[in-house]
């Protein structure tokens, strides 16, 4: 069930499509370490797969990280006071308020027009959770709703 629902987005872009393909060899070394302690001592072989497990996990966080460093141009345009204040601001954690990092993620897929649904699913968390996320960002950033926030984004990029 986990890779049929991993291996089917239904906005596959490159940087989901990395992610879960990086899931799965996780997944799956970690599935592997009750096996190979089954069939015997081979402390090798254990150890080669539990290390790939986390240098996948660890490589998925990298890659997150990265994301949102290429994405920070529209970071900064939402949550700047204007677009040359973004340009030549020097404190870069600025850019992010006090969002958490499942917000920006979810931030970035609003303002990709994805439905709360397709966020719930492309993030493999439930609707209602993406709905929760979504109304802290509107608090957090002073709108009202989804409406607005999209709005004031678009104010602040023209």
């Amino acid at each position: 069930m986990f890779y049929e629902r991993i291996s089917n987005p239904s906005n596959p872009n490159e940087y989901i499509l990395r992610r879960n393909r990086l899931s799965m060899v996780s997944v799956a070394s970690i599935a592997l370490l009750p096996v190979l302690t089954f069939i015997g001592d081979y402390q090798w072989l254990t150890f080669t797969v539990m290390n790939a497990s986390f240098y996948a996990i660890t490589i998925i966080e990298i890659d997150r990280h990265i994301y949102f460093l290429e994405n920070k141009t529209k970071m900064y345009e939402v949550f700047a006071m204007s677009k040359e204040q973004a340009i030549n601001s020097a404190d870069v954690k600025i850019i992010y308020e006090n969002l958490t990092r499942r917000e920006i993620e979810i931030t970035l897929s609003i303002l990709g027009n994805l439905s709360y649904k397709q966020i719930a699913k492309d993030l493999f968390i439930a609707e209602s959770t993406v709905s929760k996320h979504a109304s802290n960002i509107y608090k957090k950033t002073g709108a009202k709703n989804r409406r607005q926030f999209i709005s004031r984004y678009r104010k602040k990029s023209k």
